[in-house]
């Protein structure tokens, strides 16, 4: 209430004195709605815009795919969206997402002081679409139904759920010899949590969001093996600001990583110690041989942006030189 009170003094000010707000329409993907935690971590881009000549107008969207074509329809100037469904958009932003391209908190904080660096913007541009922020929200596990599927070798014949058409986590079922079944944020939970699926990939948030402890039931669990730090990314239509908003944006959300850190850290912290599946060295060698065959693969494909691929591999070996790979740049 207080909130609304001074944003309604500022406007009633700013209106006074004959400043005119820019309207502007982010449309933003919550899976929880208008009071979930996507909408609460940006709600304070209404008071920040003021001070940029913005009224910032979020609108909760829980479904991704509808939110992105509204977008790209021009309902909205800004979409807040997976990294997956990035890749449409800007490409080097998406690649952000790649597997095993980020494999600690250190290292997101490199990448986002990376791509907030002016130089960057026109990477993170594509045509008129320009990645203004991205959101570590967290590392992407695997939750299974048994807590036998404990390795990679032990996907063969299950059925894993691959949200919105992810060629990346396609191509893990596929050289994993699981079998992959298409699904979307919408759809997902309700077949992993009916027992129709096996498997899905999903940050610690959502195993209170999309209620996944029905599907992990008392046999399930989660392999304790990081594939990839999870994104979520703002894209802007760059022709419907300022040439400097972008970079104004990124430059803002360097401030909130605190914060965005500790949402991740606290959905973590949420789920039962019991459903942790330790893994082994050598499973843990495994999984970083698959993910390094599928970054590659993508690249070849031309899915993959080579230069983000090349700023994650130069974060990565900057904190673990010893590792093999930090001999064969990507």
């Amino acid at each position: 209430m207080l909130c609304r009170l001074v944003l309604s003094l500022v406007l009633l000010f700013t209106s006074s004195f004959g400043f005119a707000l820019s309207k502007k329409q982010f449309c933003i993907y919550d899976p929880v709605g208008s009071n979930g935690p996507s909408m609460t971590l940006l709600a304070d881009l209404v008071p920040k815009g003021i001070g940029w000549g913005l009224e910032i107008d979020l609108l909760a969207y829980t479904d991704e795919k509808v939110a992105a074509n509204d977008f790209k329809a021009g309902v909205c100037d800004v979409v807040f969206l997976t990294g997956t469904l990035t890749q449409q958009f800007v490409p080097f932003g998406a690649t952000l997402n790649a597997l095993g391209g980020i494999v600690s908190e250190n290292g997101v904080n490199r990448m986002m002081k990376a791509i907030a660096n002016p130089k960057a913007g026109a990477l993170l541009t594509h045509g008129n679409y320009e990645i203004v922020a991205s959101f570590p929200v967290g590392g992407v596990y695997v939750f299974v139904n048994d807590r036998k599927i404990n390795s990679i070798d032990q996907f063969a014949g299950k059925k894993m759920s691959i949200l919105n058409e992810d060629p990346q986590m396609m191509k893990l079922a596929e050289k994993a010899g699981a079998s992959p079944v298409g699904t979307t944020l919408v759809t997902f939970s309700g077949l992993f949590n009916n027992g129709y699926l096996d498997m899905v990939t999903m940050v610690p948030v959502g195993y209170n969001v999309f209620e996944l402890y029905h599907g992990l039931s008392d046999k399930g669990g989660i392999i304790d093996e990081k594939l990839l730090y999870g994104m979520m990314q703002l894209v802007a239509h760059k022709d419907h600001f300022d040439v400097d908003f972008g970079q104004r944006m990124r430059e803002y959300f360097l401030t909130r990583l605190a914060d965005i850190h500790k949402l991740a850290r606290d959905a973590r912290a949420e789920i039962p110690a019991h459903y942790w599946i330790a893994t082994t060295p050598e499973t843990k060698d495994e999984f970083r041989r698959f993910k390094r065959d599928i970054r590659l693969a993508m690249k070849d494909e031309g899915s993959h942006h080579p230069k983000a691929l090349r700023l994650l591999w130069k974060i990565r070996c900057s904190e673990f030189p010893d590792e093999a790979e930090c001999t064969n740049p990507e």
